[in-house]
């Protein structure tokens, strides 16, 4: 029928305050964006990548209680299941002692991680001082032998074969305890980042002799590199290792936004994602030789501020986590603030790099991958348009239209890279689905931002205590935690239903069903 004047004047108001609404959004520096998700179309396969592992300080570290209670928390809470952390041959582990190897300091971290259901990455480091043949003048340590625990001796070994020996009992005794079962689900990663190695020098006769030594235990076990800073090398290695016939099972490597290929080379910093399209780069190189790829160190960034503490961090960890979904291994540095490369430092928030305080207040990236462990196994179809900073993906729990929403789950977040503008946006979201299904009327929703999940600006405002009280420390717990609101879902047609969000600057979303 027709509508009549009376429909087309409301009809024609309706869109005049719309239009106000927009203008007074841009007055305010507000971005109005779109996200459809279609409900209907088929998914893909969704792998939980980044729970493969996550990082740590030294592994002596794993003798603490609070390292362990902390390890145990992302394990129960964020599902991850390996853990990576430098220095399980350092002679803060006993290693070696009047010229005998001693493994017991080693045993008491790994049978902990296995009754947990934590599986470690080995990273074969560093170097015990009886095989570099070096005394307390000449010993080179990394960062220069700072205060604490933690001594990192970062030279080759006065011989090769000496090496060869010790990764060689190394191995062996993992295999007699926990068995080849166990181990051949292992990663023998050599080194980190090269330290106090040149390459290909130094360290290609450093990969030799530790793959020799891991493939003479067994064949089975799984050996790799370079495991170098700014994704160096990765080409470069599988070439060399492949004319010398040295096994490799696996690429790993490291990536962080703040370096230089994003921060400081002209193209990188034009770019938006410089950081995930570094990392596709070296992907693609272990790709084209068959190799798994595992990015076995990164994070938001290493450069100073409070960013690792805010929001920021969560939003990063969110934004990426789709563009990299081909990876193998996505290991964030670190799962704790339980630290130290530089000492550990008692100050509550640092801006150091864990997920999780000295005491286990989860940080908002916690939270992040708190909220990832709950997503689905498929990606739904999620378009994004009119976005200035906002991206979003979708996951469900089962690819037939009739059951979309039963466990979908839409992860938004408000993200550029800290050297590009980014506006708060005002975000519509809808959800496409198929005649037949009666969509709920409610959403569930919570959000990272500056006004939840910010211990750090608890404790602030609090006055910055050094040593929190009890009292204190369950304040910032609580300012730590997700809230859920219920939120109306609007019909908008018989095969859709829209909602409204509000995202700031770095802000991040979930919204459930």
């Amino acid at each position: 029928r027709d509508p009549g004047p009376e429909s087309n004047s409301k009809t024609n108001m309706a869109i005049s305050q719309s239009i106000v609404v927009l203008l007074l959004l841009a007055v305010v520096g507000i971005h109005c964006a779109n996200v459809d998700v279609d409900l209907t179309a088929n998914a893909e396969p969704f792998a939980h990548y980044w729970k493969r592992c996550v990082g740590s300080g030294h592994m002596a570290l794993g003798a603490r209680a609070d390292w362990r209670a902390h390890m145990l928390k992302v394990r129960n809470e964020l599902g991850f299941i390996g853990v990576r952390g430098h220095g399980i041959l350092d002679d803060d582990m006993s290693i070696i002692i009047d010229g005998q190897y001693n493994f017991y300091n080693v045993d008491q971290v790994y049978d902990f991680l296995l009754s947990i259901g934590v599986r470690p990455v080995v990273e074969l480091s560093f170097m015990p001082r009886a095989l570099a043949k070096c005394n307390r003048v000449t010993c080179e340590y990394a960062f220069n032998d700072p205060v604490g625990g933690y001594k990192g001796l970062v030279m080759p070994p006065a011989d090769f074969n000496d090496w060869y020996k010790l990764v060689r009992a190394f191995t062996e005794h993992l295999l007699e305890r926990y068995g080849l079962e166990e181990i051949s689900q292992w990663h023998f990663e050599v080194w980190n980042e090269l330290w106090g190695m040149d390459y290909p020098g130094n360290y290609m006769q450093l990969y030799n002799a530790s793959a020799v030594a891991v493939k003479e235990i067994h064949p089975t076990l799984k050996i790799g590199g370079p495991a170098t800073m700014q994704v160096q090398y990765v080409a470069d290695f599988i070439q060399r290792a492949h004319a010398a016939g040295l096994p490799v099972d696996f690429v790993s490597t490291h990536f962080y936004p703040s370096d230089p290929a994003c921060s400081d080379d002209p193209a990188g910093k034009r770019d938006v994602d410089c950081f995930a399209n570094t990392v596709l780069g070296a992907y693609n190189a272990s790709a084209a030789a068959g190799l798994p790829f595992y990015l076995t160190e990164y994070n938001d960034g290493l450069e100073g501020g409070d960013h690792r503490d805010k929001a920021y961090g969560a939003a990063f960890v969110l934004h990426n986590i789709p563009l990299l979904r081909q990876l193998d291994m996505f290991s964030f540095w670190t799962f704790t603030d339980i630290f130290e490369e530089g000492g550990l430092y008692s100050t509550p928030f640092s801006n150091a790099f864990g997920i999780q305080n000295i005491y286990g207040i989860a940080k908002p990236v916690y939270r992040a991958f708190q909220q990832l462990n709950d997503a689905g196994d498929l990606l739904a179809q999620t378009l994004v348009s009119n976005t200035s900073g906002v991206t979003a993906f979708t996951t469900i729990v089962s690819n037939s239209p009739h059951e979309a929403f039963k466990g979908a789950r839409v992860f938004l977040t408000n993200f550029k890279r800290n050297d590009f503008p980014l506006s708060a946006d005002t975000v519509t979201l809808t959800i496409h689905h198929a005649p037949s299904v009666s969509p709920p009327q409610y959403a569930a929703v919570s959000y990272i931002d500056n006004t939840h999940c910010n211990p750090r600006g608890a404790w602030e405002a609090m006055g910055s205590p050094a040593y929190p009280t009890p009292a204190q420390l369950a304040a910032l717990d609580t300012a730590s935690k997700l809230v859920e609101t219920s939120m109306p879902l609007t019909v908008t047609s018989p095969t859709s239903v829209t909602l409204q969000l509000r995202l700031d600057r770095y802000a991040s979303a979930f919204v459930h069903f």
